[in-house]
């Protein structure tokens, strides 16, 4: 009798334990539960084989089913009923949108152990609402992008402010040049426009004074001063002096002519759009660069009829000289420009094509683009065919490269025909 109730006060006392390790564990489980259901990102707790053994509320409240309806079921075909269909791996990230939600998640998977010495157990699935940093992300992006376009657009009307600066001083240099050396022109061709009257006048003297020397005076003073004459050279200096005026004239009007191209490629009070001839620009853009050119080229001059045209003298002129000193560029030793101009389907067409070493084909696409340049530092800084691009594209025309490597290169300028208004 005595050993029965030993026998059943034992099993009183490891039910009552039995009883407060129940609890003990009904309080952790509840603890643990309402843990994770406080986090804002869903998590669920798989089994070896895939199948959910613990899931928090967000996980719930998302898929839209009770605690007991998603136990036991596999995650995968869960997270897919709820609308995200991810191929998970231990160590990958997936970022997935949600169509029904209109949210981003990124979903990781982690290996499970009860310990950490043991084998995995199952895996755990944790998916966080990225919407917000996505969102704000992209945000960001836009106006980092933005602001890169407005950098780039500052450095474009910077660079086009230097040129523009550089083109004013040059424009004024030039017009002051062209006002010094005109005066003294001015005289130098006086002068020897009279020196040539002078000449003839004396030239005609001589000849009638030698006439009525031989016609009166004794054999042996004609002999002589025919002997002086011979020995002085006077008949060669008469026809030389004739030579000489004739081509310091035609030297001293070569330098009028190129100040007058200087002062009509400068033109630094003529800024706005007018009535011009651009076979005219091309001409005096031409003296200009000549220097550039005649070391390195022959140049040909096929300037067909084209009528006047609205544009801004100022500008063409330089969009002409850009291409012209980077056609003598491009010449390595002795080459040929030649310089085209038509008139086509109401366009003016201007074509400026080198024999010299060509453009690679992958920077046919970029040459237009500011501060690209093939040059070695210092000798270009790839401005001069981003303004002709701007230039040409202000006035409402299009400018096009053809190249071959070794060949040479072509650039074509359109510019459509504008009437007085």
């Amino acid at each position: 009798m005595e050993s029965g109730l030993e026998h059943a006060s034992e099993l009183v006392r490891k039910h009552d334990e039995l009883s407060r390790l129940y609890l003990l564990v009904a309080v952790a489980k509840k603890e643990w539960e309402g843990t994770i259901d406080c986090v804002d990102d869903m998590l669920l707790l798989a089994d070896p084989h895939g199948r959910i053994r613990r899931c928090n509320r967000v996980f719930r409240e998302f898929t839209g089913k009770t605690y007991q309806e998603i136990l036991g079921r596999p995650y995968e075909q869960t997270l897919r009923e709820a609308g995200i269909d991810a191929e998970l791996s231990c160590g990958r990230p997936v970022e997935q949108f949600h169509g029904k939600s209109g949210k981003w998640f990124v979903l990781r998977l982690y290996p499970f152990r009860k310990d950490p010495d043991q084998e995995v157990a199952g895996s755990i699935v944790a998916i966080h609402d990225t919407t917000e940093i996505k969102a704000v992300t992209g945000e960001l992006e836009q106006k980092n992008e933005r602001l890169s376009e407005a950098l780039s657009e500052i450095r474009r009307t910077q660079s086009k402010l230097v040129q523009q600066e550089k083109m004013a001083s040059i424009g004024q240099l030039a017009a002051g040049v062209a006002h010094e050396i005109n005066n003294p022109i001015g005289f130098i061709n006086s002068n020897l426009g009279t020196l040539g009257k002078y000449l003839s006048r004396l030239s005609e003297f001589l000849f009638e004074q030698t006439a009525c020397i031989g016609a009166g005076a004794p054999a042996p003073a004609v002999d002589a001063l025919r002997q002086k004459r011979e020995q002085l050279k006077i008949d060669y200096i008469l026809k030389d002096l004739d030579d000489l005026v004739r081509e310091s004239l035609e030297g001293a009007e070569r330098v009028r002519s190129i100040v007058a191209d200087l002062k009509s490629f400068s033109r630094v009070d003529e800024s706005d759009f007018k009535m011009a001839d651009l076979n005219e620009c091309l001409r005096s853009t031409i003296n200009i660069v000549w220097n550039e050119i005649k070391y390195k080229a022959t140049m040909k001059k096929e300037f067909g009829e084209i009528p006047r045209t609205r544009c801004n003298p100022q500008q063409m002129n330089q969009v002409f000289m850009n291409l012209l000193v980077n056609a003598a560029h491009a010449i390595e030793n002795r080459g040929e420009i030649t310089v085209r101009s038509w008139v086509e389907d109401g366009s003016i067409g201007v074509c400026v094509e080198d024999t010299g070493r060509g453009i690679p084909k992958e920077n046919l696409e970029r040459i237009f683009e500011p501060f690209f340049t093939t040059k070695e530092v210092g000798k270009g800084t790839g401005l001069g065919l981003s303004i002709t691009y701007d230039i040409v594209k202000k006035h409402r025309g299009d400018i096009s490269v053809r190249s071959e490597p070794g060949k040479g290169t072509s650039f074509t300028v359109r510019i459509p025909v504008v009437e007085e208004v």
